[in-house]
């Protein structure tokens, strides 16, 4: 695990997630980008657990935003009252929450099934029938 850094803004972390996620994308645009099963599995396993939480970052955003709108924190760049922008964030984030639990219902089906995926070796590398997903050069 590494260690956090929380000297970063939260729009830094933000974005660094975000570009974490695009270089999936392109590490995975190829065909045969995971090598075996079990690496299907480890990245379902990463993003299932970067869903998992989403929903603290989401309520702490939407705690903030109030928080700015109580106190008359907020200008909009248009001059217009911002206690309706403030209010249309809190409805988005409130309509994305039942969206983002039924994306982690599907994602723990997901990591669950891909956790107990191995993959076929050819017979030339097995030790043995029993060692169907380790290669004979891996201590069984």
């Amino acid at each position: 695990m590494t260690t956090m850094d929380l000297s970063k803004t939260p729009g830094q972390l933000a974005t660094e997630a975000a570009e974490a996620i695009r270089a999936l994308n392109h590490r995975t645009i190829d065909a045969e980008s995971y090598e075996t099963p079990p690496s299907v599995g480890e990245a379902a396993y990463g993003l299932r657990t970067l869903i998992e939480r989403l929903p603290q970052s989401l309520e702490q955003m939407e705690s903030e935003l109030l928080r700015f709108g109580s106190t008359d924190f907020v200008r909009m760049d248009d001059g217009s009252d911002p206690t309706y922008a403030v209010a249309e964030c809190v409805s988005a984030l409130a309509a994305a929450r039942p969206l983002l639990a039924q994306l982690l219902d599907e994602m723990r089906v997901l990591s669950a099934r891909t956790s107990h995926m191995g993959a076929n070796w050819p017979d030339d590398v097995l030790n043995s029938s029993d060692t169907a997903d380790t290669p004979t050069d891996t201590p069984a």
